[in-house]
C-alpha cells in the first residue's frame, strides 16, 4: 500500500503484509513517482493495481505499459470541482485531455456516485460498460450504540470541508446575517485548513457575523468525529461534489444535514426524510431552511433517526466491503 511522503503511515503488521511504503513526493505525481512505481511493478509482478486520488495518473499508465491484468481508478472529485478552481480555458482543456487518456489506461474505473459515473462519461468519454459505481463507506463510530437526541446535542452548526470556494462556505457565511435576526445565540464551527480563511474572515466581518465564526482550522479526523457527533446540524454548502465523506459521518451519527443539491449529494441525503436538501449559491433559501431546523427539536429528532437508520443499511463499512470484495473476485474470475 502506498501513501504520499510524511502522511505518518504505519509500517504494517509484523510479517509485512500488508506493506506500507511511501511515495518519494508529497503528491505522487512527479516523475520520480512513475519511476518508484514501475520499480515496485516489475519487482512484484502484481495482479492487479487499486489507485486513488493523486495516484491514479501514474497508477493507470505505469500499469498499462507493465501490462498489469486489472487496472482499477476510483473517480471522487467532479469535472466540476476543477472547473471552479481554474481559471484557464485552455489549460482546463488539456488537464481532460491528459485526464481522458489516463482513463482510457484504466481497465476499470470505480466512480463513488451515480451522478459521478455520469459526469466520467460526460466530461472524459468514457463507456459506461468500464464503470462499476461503489459508495463510500466508514465503520459504525458508534458501534451500534444510540445517537445524541436533539436534547443533548451542543447548539452550533458544523461546517466541516477545505476552505475552496467550490465548497462554499462563503454561501453559508451569507446566510448568517438573516439567521442571527431570528436565532441571536446561533454559532457555526468550521472545520478545515485552506488558503480562502483569510478572505472569510473578511467576509464574515464585513457582514457583521464574525462573532458568529468559529474557524477551528485544520483538525484531526478525530475532532471532526468529536464535533459531528455532538452538532445540532451538519451543513455543506458546495457548489460540486461527488460524494462527501463528512454527509457520511453526518449520518452515522444521526446529525441532521442541510446540504446543496449538486453531485451525488441527493444520492446521499434524502430531501425531507434525512435533512434538507437547498440550491448551490442560495444563501436566502439556505437561511430559511436553518431557522426551520433550528426553531424545530422535533423535526431535528426525527432527521437524525432517519440518518443514522440510512447510514447502517448504505454506508456501514462491513456490508460496503463484502459487495466490493465479491466484485472484485468477479474479475479475477472473469
Amino acid at each position: 500500500m502506498l501513501f504520499p511522503r510524511g502522511s505518518g503511515a504505519a509500517s504494517g503488521s509484523d510479517d509485512g503484509n500488508p506493506e506500507f511504503l511511501s511515495w518519494p513526493s508529497s503528491r505522487p505525481t512527479r516523475l520520480a513517482d512513475a519511476v518508484f512505481l514501475a520499480k515496485l511493478v516489475r519487482r512484484h509482478r502484481p495482479d492487479c493495481l487499486i489507485a486513488n486520488f493523486a495516484a491514479v495518473n501514474w497508477m493507470c499508465v505505469v500499469g498499462w505499459l507493465a501490462k498489469v491484468p486489472f487496472r482499477i481508478a476510483w473517480y471522487h472529485t467532479m469535472s466540476e470541482a476543477s472547473t471552479l478552481l481554474n481559471n484557464s480555458s485552455f489549460v482546463l482543456r488539456l488537464q481532460r485531455l491528459r485526464k481522458r487518456w489516463v482513463y482510457r489506461c484504466a481497465s476499470v474505473i470505480v466512480p463513488v456516485s451515480e451522478a459521478a459515473q455520469a459526469d466520467l462519461c460526460r466530461c472524459y468519454h468514457v463507456n459506461p460498460k468500464k464503470c462499476r459505481v461503489a459508495l463510500n463507506s466508514m465503520s459504525d463510530p458508534l458501534k451500534g450504540g444510540p445517537i445524541l437526541d436533539a436534547s443533548e446535542r451542543e447548539d452550533f452548526i458544523i461546517c466541516a470541508a477545505q476552505l475552496g470556494f467550490g465548497k462554499g462556505q462563503d454561501v453559508l457565511i451569507r446566510a448568517l446575517p438573516a439567521l442571527k435576526r431570528t436565532l441571536k445565540t446561533v454559532r457555526v464551527r468550521f472545520l478545515g485548513g485552506g488558503e480562502r480563511l483569510p478572505e472569510l474572515k473578511r467576509l464574515a466581518t464585513d457582514l457583521g457575523v464574525e462573532g458568529c465564526c468559529d474557524f477551528q482550522g485544520h483538525v484531526s479526523r478525530q475532532q471532526v468525529l468529536h464535533d459531528v457527533s455532538r452538532a445540532c446540524l451538519s451543513v455543506l454548502p458546495t457548489r460540486a461534489e461527488a460524494a462527501s465523506y463528512v454527509l457520511i459521518e453526518s449520518l452515522a451519527f444521526g446529525t441532521p444535514i442541510v446540504a446543496s443539491k449538486v453531485g451525488g449529494i441527493p444520492e446521499i441525503v434524502r430531501d425531507g426524510v434525512d435533512g434538507y436538501l437547498v440550491p448551490p449559491d442560495d444563501p436566502e433559501t439556505l437561511a430559511g431552511t436553518l431557522v426551520k431546523l433550528l426553531g424545530n427539536p422535533a423535526l431535528r429528532e426525527r432527521l437524525g433517526q432517519n440518518s443514522r437508520q440510512r447510514f447502517l443499511e448504505c454506508y456501514e463499512l462491513s456490508k460496503v466491503v463484502i459487495d466490493q470484495a465479491n466484485w472484485l473476485e468477479t474479475l479475477s474470475i472473469n
